[in-house]
């Protein structure tokens, strides 16, 4: 199964790899895991662990985490244990597909040509809607890779991905799962409930000034204020160097003539294929005299589409007529860029034959830039020089801060130093960061535990860089009686209900044996019954985990569930019902859609038990 699988993913069938692969996730900027000056963090299945391995699992978990929780996720808020313990996974999952993919060839040319496609797509490498050289390199050399360095990393990635993907990928149902599963998950069920609420008890308590006073005496611990602590700061930014950049005479006139010395370079030229693999024919006569039909028909004046559908082996492009999307000569073959010269669109080329596929190319789009003149690009010249200085300008004054910290100067002779403004924030509290700049990584420093008073720190904040030195540390102290008696009375009210509904749900159970219920139900308007029939399981009628628990309980049985908004339902199972053959075949497609990805996902969870088992785990000194 395994030979097979490989045969088929290797060559030029690998164009099959996914896109999906993350390229700017490496951009994300979570913490860096380890120490700069540790070359290797062990091996797991024989693969070497690096620094950079390390940041790319945690940014991998960090997004996964922010795709469940939502943006505003902070996955270094985390205690370090959990942060340590899902990195570790990551890798363990990382490294062990990456060894199965290496073994069975995946890392090959083919896969590294699909890498440095999706990285000429890559948006963030598109700073004017194409390709941009210099903006790669820069990315790259950012987040601490050469541009080889990144391909490489990138060309392992989507090979470990391919691996997954193709052993995990099956979604084969029969007729029969799919109804059995559309009978057990359209069935619906017919109760009785009784239901005591929360917040309607809740409003109902009352406290005497001397209980509430009573409450805060005996809980003081929970009326501390929050730590407050206040700080000095400068920022800086890119624009407050924009009027210290000078423009070099000339410098305009000769960035005009690199513009006009590329601009023959700019051409896009779109082209489709006819492919006819080797491997798949006896011989490669018989592979070329099925190409050479191809061209036959082609020549007799049949749709490059149609001819496309009826011989091409690239299972890929043959649905969309072949299409290969932009040319780029470092990643098809020079045989292409040759015949793609000279062409014109809709110019079918010859027959072309590379070592292990033969092919018939057809140029689809020929897109040339439009030279602007000097006048026309003077600005954007200009406004480039001037945006990519002022960096480098803020860049410098952040190496001399950087100098100055590490020599034990304080926030004041820095300030003085750039000849920065300094800010003040005074008595600021975690659980309310109100700060005028919203980065995780501010916070982070100033409520640290390891954060000393008039010792500054400068963290590079990407867009901008702040200078921050803590200055006064107020401890928590107990508040006054009057300052928290609202807050004190909500807590023991909320005690009271709990007690007071813990202490109901024991009387209504003897309630309904005794059949003495309706005189609770003259005396507590928090506690109504009712009966509801055909309730499916995607009800929104009821609490979600009282449509849980009733489709777990057998009919004719009673089942007391608490739900977090603290109600409690008394639920009796009066009995399910069974959904009709007609119902069933009206919904039969998106049940059989449900079933080939449950089937996927089963498949999915046994590849990874697997992956699990098999690892071979030599990890050492993972720390934050």
């Amino acid at each position: 199964m395994m030979e097979s699988l490989r045969n088929f993913l290797t060559g030029p069938r690998l164009f099959i790899v996914i896109a999906a692969c993350a390229l700017p996730f490496v951009f994300l900027g979570t913490s860096s895991l380890g120490s700069t000056f540790q070359p290797s963090f062990g091996s797991i299945n024989g693969e070497n662990i690096s620094e950079a391995d390390m940041q790319a699992a945690s940014n991998t978990v960090a997004q996964r985490f922010k795709s469940v929780y939502g943006d505003d996720f902070d996955f270094n808020e985390l205690d370090e244990s959990i942060q340590l313990e899902t990195v570790k996974q990551e890798l363990i999952s990382q490294k062990v597909l990456l060894s199965e993919a290496r073994a069975l060839g995946f890392i090959n040319k083919e896969t590294t040509k699909q890498v440095k496609k999706s990285i000429i797509r890559n948006p963030a490498f598109q700073p004017n809607g194409v390709f941009d050289e210099d903006a790669y390199q820069a990315r790259v050399n950012a987040a601490g890779y050469t541009k080889d360095s990144y391909v490489d990393m990138m060309t392992n990635i989507m090979a470990s991905e391919l691996y997954r993907l193709s052993i995990a990928s099956s979604n084969f149902v029969t007729d029969v799962e799919v109804r059995e599963l559309a009978q057990i998950l359209e069935q619906s069920v017919d109760i009785n409930f009784i239901k005591l609420d929360s917040q309607l008890l809740n409003q109902q308590i009352e406290n005497s000034e001397e209980e509430i006073r009573d409450f805060y005496n005996n809980n003081q611990i929970m009326f501390f204020s929050e730590e407050k602590r206040s700080f000095k700061y400068l920022v800086l930014k890119p624009e407050d160097y924009k009027n210290l950049v000078n423009i070099p005479e000339g410098y305009v006139e000769n960035a005009y003539k690199e513009y006009l010395s590329n601009t023959g370079e700019r051409l896009e030229i779109r082209f489709s294929h006819v492919m006819v693999e080797k491997a798949n024919y006896a011989s490669n006569e018989a592979a070329y005299q099925k190409i050479l039909n191809a061209k036959d028909e082609l020549n007799q004046g049949i749709s490059f589409e149609d001819v496309v559908m009826a011989y091409s082996d690239d299972i890929v492009s043959k649905d969309s007529g072949g299409d290969l999307e932009y040319f780029d000569a470092d990643i098809f073959p020079q045989e292409f860029g040759g015949a793609l010269e000279g062409m014109n669109v809709n110019d079918i080329s010859n027959i072309i034959e590379l070592d292990d596929t033969f092919h018939i190319l057809k140029m689809t789009e020929f897109n040339e830039s439009e030279v602007m003149t000097l006048e026309e690009m003077r600005d954007d010249i200009v406004n480039d020089l001037i945006n990519s200085e002022s960096i480098a300008l803020m860049n410098d004054d952040y190496d001399l801060i950087d100098e100055m910290i590490f020599s034990n100067e304080s926030i004041e002779s820095v300030s003085q130093s750039i000849s920065k403004t300094l800010g003040e924030a005074s008595a600021k509290v975690a659980s309310n960061f109100n700060f005028e700049i919203d980065d995780f990584r501010v916070k982070d420093f100033v409520f640290s535990p390891d954060s000393e008073i008039d010792v500054p720190v400068a963290i590079n904040l990407d867009d901008s860089i702040i200078v921050i030195s803590l200055t006064a540390i107020i401890e928590p102290v107990l508040q006054d009686f009057d300052e928290v008696a609202d807050e004190a009375n909500e807590l023991l009210s909320n005690n009271k209900t709990v007690e007071k509904r813990n202490l109901l749900v024991s009387e209504l159970d003897m309630a309904k044996e005794e059949n003495t219920l309706q005189s609770f139900f003259n005396a507590y308007d928090f506690i109504s019954e009712e009966s509801f029939i055909e309730v499916k399981r995607y009800s929104s009628l009821l609490p979600k985990e009282v449509i849980s628990e009733v489709f777990k309980t057998a009919p004719g049985n009673s089942v007391t569930i608490n739900t977090q908004s603290g109600d409690v339902y008394i639920v009796d199972l009066l009995s399910f019902n069974k959904p009709s053959l007609e119902s069933i075949d009206t919904l039969y497609d998106q049940y059989n859609n449900f079933s080939e990805e449950r089937v996927a996902s089963s498949i999915s969870s046994i590849v990874n038990e697997d992956i699990f088992e098999s690892a071979r785990v030599n990890l050492n000194n993972m720390v934050f």
